[in-house]
């Protein structure tokens, strides 16, 4: 008995042992990391210096190697509202002489890596040095962060806002914005609420834009019955954007009960010097409540006679 006894605390012990082992080999091989902003817009004239200040930290209690890697990005035509990196054999000449202008700095000194202590922040410089024959035209790519354990980037991020990079959008020379509403709509027929609109703006200029704006729903009378507050959009040059709401990935009118006609308006700025405008129309009948209603009086009716006629 005794034996079984010391056989089962063995087994025990060891089982305990290797947990406790498996959980510090995961938590010492785990790691976080942040960066801010995680988007940066900047419109230059050259010849001109910019610098923008770029925050990361280490998140988890661990230190971490971190390396940076600069990756050019385009519209991706078959995913609207998402981008894509560009393998390195479609660089341009035009990517790789741009890029080699980019440098971050920490403490005044070009880095491509830096070590991070538990919990630790730094502020590093990100650094463009534009002459003064750059050419006028937008650049887009991300300052990425790797790990030691990442060697290089995985070409299968789509995403604009994806892994742990900030995203650089560059107009050189800025002019000529030209943008429309490519779709403004929604259902022509309602019985009931919500509505969902949906929103599609292209960007013809050869800059990217920043678009935002609003939806005023009136009832037949023409008062104003309500209103949905677009998010911001980026638009990169030559493309189309689906466009969200402040509250919602769709936008949406939340009102259930909704009875007559409707006009909607879409009113939108981009680059805080240009507007458009769009309106889409619908008709609500709530069946559901009607039917119940004349059930409902039906039955009244009903009873009333049967009453009458005691």
């Amino acid at each position: 008995m005794k034996s079984f006894r010391i056989k089962i605390f063995l087994a025990f012990y060891t089982s305990l042992v290797i947990i406790l082992f498996a959980f510090q080999y995961t938590s010492a091989s785990s790691y976080s990391l942040g960066i801010y902003p995680p988007i940066i817009k900047i419109k230059a004239n050259p010849p001109a210096i910019i610098k923008s200040e770029i925050k990361i930290k280490n998140l988890s209690g661990n230190p971490v190697d971190v390396g940076f890697v600069l990756r050019p990005f385009a519209t991706d035509e078959n995913n609207m509202n998402q981008v894509k990196y560009l393998l390195y054999k479609d660089y341009t000449t035009l990517n790789t002489n741009f890029l080699q202008k980019v440098k971050v700095l920490e403490n005044d000194q070009s880095i491509s890596k830096t070590i991070l202590s538990p919990k630790q922040e730094k502020r590093l410089m990100l650094l463009i040095d534009l002459p003064k024959e750059e050419k006028p035209t937008d650049h887009y790519f991300s300052l990425v962060l790797l790990t030691q354990n990442q060697d290089k980037l995985n070409s299968s991020y789509s995403k604009i806002i994806e892994g742990i990079a900030t995203n650089i959008l560059i107009s050189i020379n800025p002019k000529d914005y030209k943008a429309e509403i490519q779709d403004f709509s929604t259902s022509r027929f309602f019985s009931e609420g919500p509505v969902k609109f949906n929103v599609k703006v292209k960007n013809m200029g050869d800059h990217f834009i920043t678009t935002s704006g609003y939806i005023l729903i009136k009832n037949i009378f023409g008062k104003t019955v309500g209103r949905v507050d677009l998010n911001p959009t980026n638009i990169l040059a030559k493309s189309t954007a689906i466009m969200f709401s402040k509250e919602n990935d769709d936008i949406i009118w939340p009102e259930i009960f909704l009875l007559g006609s409707y006009t909607a308006k879409l009113y939108l700025t981009y680059d805080n010097s240009y507007s458009l405008s769009g309106e889409t129309k619908f008709v609500a009948i709530p069946i559901k409540t009607i039917t119940l209603l004349t059930i409902a009086l039906f039955i009244a009716i009903y009873i009333i006679r049967q009453l009458k006629n005691r």
